[in-house]
């Protein structure tokens, strides 16, 4: 089959061309694709390792505790700058340095628990294998695009600290990635599957297979993480404030944290004449702002989650 061909058959429909790829290497079939319950039941397993890790390590604990430490102390071990004897007790100095300040265990179990139930909910319509795959990854992606919008934002008004919003370096990689590529790929794919959701008879609209979740219930969803957002912003009881002194082109300014949307973790760009936008990390144990920002985390997926959970309409087939 020449290029050509193999591209018309992509642009007729992309989905069976992805799940009928022969990407075989020996006896192992590459196109994960085909065993797309496989790939949820992964998934769902790793989702379920997180949440007991996040129970037995703690309520701020996180993935990079694990994983800085060793990326951080193997390679001084292989050069011969630290001694084996000594890892145990750098690394243990390592993990607690890190405790709270990189993504929290919370972020890998309501993310992942997600894909599956919107995946095998797929399933029961006749979405099967990388079209399943595809819908599932693109909520997903909107839901964590959208919490990141949000949080980006909020933070940069209510901290004072409009470098995490601007498009400058390094901060510019994590803008491309949570406020641009989450939120398209989420867009694009509702625009698909509420384009895929008609039934068409020689072009005429027919019918609809299925449509997105709006009752009453979805309007409480919504209410629900709008007031959560706003309670965040507010926040009516004390926390700890933070000071620090950041370099200005006009000289030094004491930057003082904001009692309204409280962070454990502050990240403050320090110096404001260098033209990078980076800051400073630093952690405020907090289980109370913790759980509100966890407890946004959560609403705001379950109401993501619940409007793609596609639904018959009363007349399903046609009419």
């Amino acid at each position: 089959m020449t290029f050509s061909e193999q591209l018309h058959l992509f642009s007729e429909d992309p989905f069976s061309f992805i799940d009928n790829l022969n990407l075989r290497w020996k006896w192992i079939d590459l196109n994960i694709f085909r065993n797309y319950e496989k790939l949820r039941k992964s998934i769902m397993v790793l989702s379920l390792v997180c949440l007991c890790m996040w129970v037995v390590f703690g309520f701020d604990s996180n993935l990079n505790q694990f994983l800085n430490p060793l990326v951080e102390l193997l390679p001084q071990i292989i050069d011969g700058k630290l001694a084996l004897s000594a890892f145990p007790s750098q690394f243990i100095a390592r993990y607690n340095y890190y405790y709270g300040i990189e993504m929290h265990y919370s972020a890998f179990v309501f993310y992942g628990l997600l894909f599956v139930f919107l995946s095998k909910h797929y399933q029961k319509f006749g979405i099967l294998k990388s079209k399943n795959i595809a819908y599932a990854t693109a909520i997903t992606c909107l839901s964590i695009g959208l919490f990141e919008l949000y949080w980006v934002y909020s933070f940069a008004f209510w901290q004072n600290q409009p470098w995490v919003a601007s498009w400058t370096m390094p901060q510019l990689r994590i803008i491309l990635q949570n406020l641009v590529a989450f939120p398209v790929v989420g867009v694009i794919g509702v625009v698909y599957m509420w384009a895929d959701s008609y039934i068409l008879d020689k072009k005429e609209i027919v019918g609809r297979h299925y449509r997105f979740r709006w009752d009453w219930i979805a309007i409480v969803l919504i209410g629900l993480s709008i007031g959560l957002a706003i309670l965040w912003w507010v926040y009516p009881w004390q926390t700890q404030q933070i000071t620090m002194t950041i370099a200005t082109p006009n000289g030094p300014w004491l930057w003082t944290s904001s009692p309204h949307y409280p962070q454990t973790l502050y990240t403050v760009d320090a110096d404001l004449t260098d033209n990078v936008a980076a800051g400073i990390r630093v952690y405020v144990p907090n289980d109370a702002v913790h759980g509100l920002n966890t407890l946004v985390k959560l609403v705001w997926t379950a109401t993501v989650g619940y409007i793609a959970m596609i639904r018959r309409p009363k007349q399903c087939e046609h009419g």
